[in-house]
């Protein structure tokens, strides 16, 4: 079942992260442009190769989201780099579809010379990758000051006497960086990304990358992510859901909180009731994702999405609906994502006892709030699913502290 295409894989991964600080993601994009620029004239690579390395150097700062929050790119581009770059080698190692390449964002700021004995396949993307985004940042640091001759002086030292020569006579014939000023490097972007090919599990791999993208925002938001999606799990089996439902249900969990990338920390984690107009913010997040993935990712799953805040009793948001005018499968969203709130960790209380959530959900059910029958599945095997859920998170928290360990590891071993 095709719910989402290839390229529309890497529009949403990197709308999402625009939403945590949009300059990373600019500073990416133009990065790739010279890159694939670089790597096209080569003559060496297939259309389907340009674009998983275009989207490799788009998401090259990754790591910088966790290291670095809010911090101008130009800031740890020139500073400490190590933070970051090991982070995003972490990212794809454990999380993305890109694992063999992995090592390219733990190298891409390494100088040239020392890296002149790394035996590594790809070796010659890391040389290229470390000139581009070094001409991208000094472009935008210096403006119209930039002599792009400047790295001459470096060859050999800082930056491969190879990728210098590609780098010159690539922007001599084709302008890049006069693309790059006008912005119509965008266009030509896009024309590659259609070129992207991901298996299935690839796909799977790269959405629920996005989780961890939700992490770099708030720890909260991530675990409730993965708290959801193994309740919708449970609740599908429960349910009698076709494996088309539970496929669709699986994918809108762990998306349908990914438009809290646009809320700020402070207010995702504020330790107290929020004022009205943060209340605002926070429910804009709903809308925010709908126009990321409208279009992009099957119609039905963007749906359930869009009213995992509605309520039966029409007292929900952002439209506003009644029972009558959402499926089962939306309804089931709805109770996951209650019951996820209710059991987590909260900055301002802790998760509420067994008996608690039961009367609560018993509660919105008889007055309509959320649908009957799907509370009373859950509320009916109440012990079961939730140590499943807990034996579930379990797991994820694993790869997670597994991650922030090897960074530990990683970064001592590349002082």
């Amino acid at each position: 079942m095709d719910l989402v295409h290839s390229k529309d894989i890497y529009y949403i991964m990197r709308d999402v992260l625009k939403l945590l600080d949009p300059r990373t993601v600019a500073h990416g994009q133009r990065t790739a442009y010279i890159l694939y620029r670089m790597l096209k004239s080569l003559n060496r690579y297939e259309m389907y190769e340009l674009a998983e390395y275009a989207m490799i150097a788009v998401i090259h700062d990754i790591g910088a989201f966790e290291t670095d929050r809010g911090v101008d790119p130009i800031q740890y581009e020139t500073r400490e780099f190590m933070p970051h770059s090991i982070y995003g080698y972490l990212f794809l190692l454990y999380i993305m579809p890109f694992k063999d390449r992995a090592k390219i964002l733990l190298y891409h700021h390494t100088d040239y010379a020392k890296l002149e004995k790394l035996k590594y396949e790809h070796k010659d993307i890391i040389d290229y990758l470390n000139l581009a985004e070094k001409v991208d940042v000094y472009l935008n640091l210096l403006g119209e000051r930039f002599d792009v001759n400047v790295f001459k002086k470096q060859s050999g030292t800082k930056y491969s006497p190879q990728a210098l020569d590609l780098f010159y006579s690539v922007n001599s014939r084709f302008d890049v960086l006069g693309h790059i000023k006008s912005g119509d490097y965008l266009a030509e972007l896009d024309e590659l990304f259609e070129y992207l090919i991901f298996t299935n599990q690839e796909k799977k791999d790269s959405i629920a990358g996005l989780m961890y993208c939700v992490g770099f925002r708030s720890e909260y938001t991530m675990l409730d992510v993965v708290t959801c999606e193994n309740i919708c799990s449970q609740l599908s089996r429960r349910l009698g859901f076709t494996l088309e439902e539970e496929e669709k249900l699986h994918y809108a969990a762990i998306l349908h909180d990914a438009g809290m990338c646009s809320v700020p920390q402070e207010i995702i984690e504020a330790p107290r009731k929020l004022t009205d107009e943060e209340m605002e913010t926070m429910r804009k997040h709903v809308d925010i994702l709908d126009e990321i993935l409208r279009g992009r990712f099957d119609q039905e799953v963007v749906d359930i999405i869009k009213v995992h805040h509605e309520r039966g009793n029409g007292m929900g948001y952002p439209q506003g609906l009644d029972a009558s005018q959402m499926t089962r499968i939306q309804k089931a969203l709805q109770v996951a994502d209650t019951i996820t709130g209710l059991t987590s960790v909260r900055s301002y209380r802790q998760p509420k006892s067994k008996q608690q959530v039961i009367e609560i959900l018993k509660s919105e059910a008889s007055s309509g709030k959320l649908n009957a029958e799907i509370v009373r599945k859950f509320t009916n095997s109440y012990d079961e699913i939730m140590d499943e859920v807990k034996e579930k998170n379990e797991e994820m928290l694993t790869m997670y502290r597994k991650l922030r360990d090897n960074y530990k590891t990683t970064y001592e071993q590349n002082k």
